[in-house]
């Protein structure tokens, strides 16, 4: 089918006749609606419409048990973890040297007011009044008594007291106490009234050293914020969350979301951010299925299925995973992945599963680790089950799915830290259940939807190569020679198939189905002809042409009647395509005296739409040529699938298909090899031995 798509697209865009966007454009419609519903509308039970502060009316109890991240105590203990980092000092540049400098020019000025010609009670009036520093009255009185000799030493004293103080660490909070160890330095030898005023003096200068750096301190309480792992709660099933009274507090309302009890005030940035997203998806997915996928988007029970298995996972998501962290890796992931590439396509199935993993980081809520798990899973499902021809590929999906959610689990938890052997053990218990269920949804599943949708999934057509099926026995029965060519054709074509990787399956069982037009009228081909005697010897030509072409439609007619999927109708209807009906053309045309009408013996078409009809039309042609002639060496088969493989393409028949020249010449090289060991050469058993041809026989 992949092969079928591709062509479709390629002849598609190369004529500039993509699919009517309108039916792709109600389909994204509808999608982003469902999408945004789903994403913004709370599914689950919602009751209590409460807010903070509010006197809770209810007695309310958890109706599930959750485990989830509870934002608020994690904030708390952010906040505890950042308080408790003490504050980072730097010192104060030039502190020491800056008080000196204040001091000097101080004790300078108060120099000068000794030294000034006032009297006493003025200097000592002028020293209180100074704007440098405080001088209390009695020191006032004490420095204007000192001679010049006491004078000095006071000042160096002071300076001295001065540089010593603050040559240590003082912080802001610490000055005071600076300060008032001062009198325990003061040099010995000066007398009591002396010491006080060095005290007293030098007390006006004396500050913080060091200060607050702001940004240090604000880098470290950070950075110890950020060291602290979210914090989860457990919410038990019964619990109880409020009681009728309690006062609603913001943790009571965050217990209440966690469990899908509270119904939230409408956000609108946040109605709009995931209308937005709803939207932004639905345009991706919808132009890429419009420009890659035309047989898709020119099906509306196709785009029904894929708008319908997206929006069902993202629902079931929303109903199971929120606040329930285990849930994820115990969500069937790749359940929808799975079924879209077995149903539609694998590459449609994998950017499905793009939109599929941002769906469900949006429902989940928790990150990049939904996204990466969705993809992984659903990206290894779908791979897994390309082309799914047996039972047991399910297994190795589900086998597949769980490696990678295992691989998944352990690359989070390892990059938070926490891993642990124990919970490793249980995440991949998780992770295996998980891709059991998603086999086994998609094994329930797939032919139901096939069925309800229209699409054959492989099983179905499985079923079609069955011998007790009604259509295939009615040709074993009624066409014996038309059931010799078509499983002769089936093996040509499903050999062809695998050489140039087209779907296998697909033109095996077309092969068995192409002309079961024939059996309207089984005596009107010659393969089917026992008894020597064609009935085109009494009929013209037009009408000998008539029910040549009819077997196609006649096709068609009991193949819509027994069920038989599309992909093989289609097989039936191009594996002609518009070819001519030569032989009967050529007879209708001698003695004619007006030119022949082309179209009464021409097939009715299409020509062959994709590498797999392509396939078929070369079968039929090669298996009928090489049965009909009699000389089967080597050589005349190779001159007989030159001529039909030159026919074919100068005919244009092959012009939609999108085969490649490469692909011709590896379809020529499977068919030499089944023609040569269907017709090679017999051995020529001497008189005795074909007398017992029973022995003979079972040589062969």
């Amino acid at each position: 089918m992949d092969n079928e798509v591709r062509a479709v697209t390629r002849r598609r865009a190369a004529t500039g006749r993509l699919p009517g966007p309108w039916r792709v454009v109600m389909f994204g419609l509808v999608l982003a609606l469902a999408l945004f519903a789903t994403l913004t509308f709370q599914l689950l039970p919602s009751r209590y419409a409460l807010s903070e502060g509010d006197v809770s009316p209810y007695n309310i109890m958890s109706p599930v048990k959750v485990t989830y991240v509870s934002q608020i105590r994690t904030a708390q203990a952010r906040q505890q973890a950042a308080a408790a980092v003490p504050e980072i000092y730097a010192s104060i540049p030039d502190a020491a040297a800056d008080a000196q400098a204040r001091a000097s020019a101080a004790l300078s000025q108060i120099s000068q007011i000794r030294r000034s010609t006032v009297t006493d009670t003025e200097k000592q009036s002028q020293l209180i009044n100074l704007s440098a520093l405080t001088i209390t009255p009695t020191d006032a009185s004490t420095i204007v008594a000192l001679d010049d000799v006491q004078w000095r030493e006071v000042v160096t004293d002071t300076l001295r007291l001065i540089d010593r103080t603050m040559s240590g660490q003082i912080k802001p909070e610490q000055v005071n106490e600076a300060k008032a160890t001062l009198g325990n330095q003061v040099e010995p030898g000066l007398d009591q009234r002396e010491n006080q005023v060095i005290v007293d003096l030098a007390r006006n200068f004396i500050g913080p050293t060091e200060q607050i750096d702001t940004a240090a301190t604000a880098a470290a309480r950070n950075e110890a914020a950020s060291a602290v792992q979210p914090v989860r709660v457990t919410i038990e099933k019964g619990e109880s969350i409020l009681r009728t009274g309690d006062i609603v507090t913001a943790s009571d309302l965050e217990r209440l979301e966690a469990v899908g009890l509270r119904n939230p005030m409408i956000q609108w940035p946040e109605v709009l951010a995931m209308a937005l997203i709803a939207s932004s998806l639905s345009v991706l997915l919808c132009f890429y299925v419009w420009v890659f996928q035309p047989t898709v988007a020119s099906n509306p029970r196709r785009l029904l299925l894929l708008g319908f298995l997206l929006v069902m996972e993202t629902i079931a998501g929303k109903l199971t995973i929120p606040g329930r962290e285990l849930y994820l890796y115990l969500f069937p992931l790749a359940a929808v992945p799975m079924l879209l590439a077995i149903l539609l396509d694998t590459e449609l199935s994998l950017v499905a599963t793009v939109v599929l993993a941002v769906l469900m980081g949006m429902v989940a809520n928790d990150g990049l680790e939904p996204v990466v798990a969705t993809l992984v899973a659903g990206g290894l499902g779908a791979i897994t089950v390309h082309r799914m021809e047996r039972i047991n590929v399910l297994t190795m999906a589900a086998a597949a799915v769980a490696v990678g959610n295992v691989a998944v689990i352990v690359a989070f938890q390892s990059m938070s830290g926490g891993l642990d052997l124990q919970m490793l053990l249980v995440f991949a218990g998780l992770a295996a259940v998980s891709g059991m269920l998603s086999a086994a949804l998609t094994l329930g599943t797939m032919s139901f939807l096939g069925h309800i949708f229209g699409i054959a999934t492989t099983m179905n057509l499985l079923e079609l190569a069955h011998p007790s099926q009604p259509l295939f026995r009615r040709l074993l029965t009624e066409a014996p020679g038309t059931y010799h060519h078509s499983v002769v054709v089936a093996n040509l074509a499903e050999r062809a198939a695998a050489a140039i990787g087209a779907d296998t399956l697909l033109v095996r069982i077309g092969g068995y189905y192409h002309d079961i037009g024939k059996l309207i009228r089984p005596y009107a081909f010659v393969e089917n002809q026992m008894d020597g005697q064609n009935i085109h010897d009494q009929l013209d030509a037009y009408t000998s042409a008539r029910i040549i072409v009819a077997h196609v439609q006649d096709g068609l007619t009991l193949a819509e009647k027994y069920g038989i999927p599309s992909r093989i109708r289609d097989l039936i209807s191009q594996h002609h395509g518009s070819m001519l009906v030569q032989y009967f053309y050529r007879q209708a045309s001698k003695g004619a005296e007006q030119p022949v009408d082309e179209s009464l013996f021409r097939y009715p078409g299409p020509r062959p739409q994709s590498r797999e009809a392509a396939i078929m039309m070369l079968a039929d042609g090669v298996e009928a040529a090489v049965r009909a002639n009699r000389d089967h060496s080597s050589e005349s088969i190779a001159a007989i699938v030159d001529k039909i493989f030159q026919d074919r393409i100068s005919s244009g028949q092959l012009d939609e298909s999108d085969l490649t020249l490469n692909d011709l010449q590896r379809i020529r090289q499977s068919f030499m090899s089944v023609l040569q060991s269907i017709f090679h050469p017999r051995i020529e058993y001497p008189p005795e031995v074909i007398n017992q041809p029973v022995a003979a026989a079972s040589e062969r």
